[in-house]
């Protein structure tokens, strides 16, 4: 029999992963996005939570895109999904 070695992740511990340096990826994405999200709820007033976590999480996984388009490029936000550079969709249960 062999072992497996697995790795939960802090934040969510639903997610295990192969990987140790995945599972810390992930928490630090979760973590970037816990900050967003309470960010812009103090600064947008009037958001329910669900539409705090989600723009949270969009921020956070798409955060390289996003770094493209604060340094200059924002066409990339608009790119088509042909290209191999994409949004991240959100689901609706995140």
């Amino acid at each position: 029999m062999a072992v497996v070695t697995l790795y939960m992740s802090d934040r969510d511990q639903s997610k295990t992963f192969n990987d140790k340096k995945e599972a810390d990826n992930y928490d630090k994405m979760l973590e970037l996005a816990e900050n967003v999200s309470l960010w812009v709820e103090k600064e947008i007033p009037g958001l329910n939570e669900e539409q705090v976590e989600s723009i949270g999480l969009l921020l956070a996984e798409n955060k390289d895109l996003l770094a493209k388009a604060l340094k200059g490029k924002p066409e990339v936000l608009l790119q088509n999904e042909d290209t191999e550079e994409k949004v991240t969709p959100i689901s609706a249960s995140a």
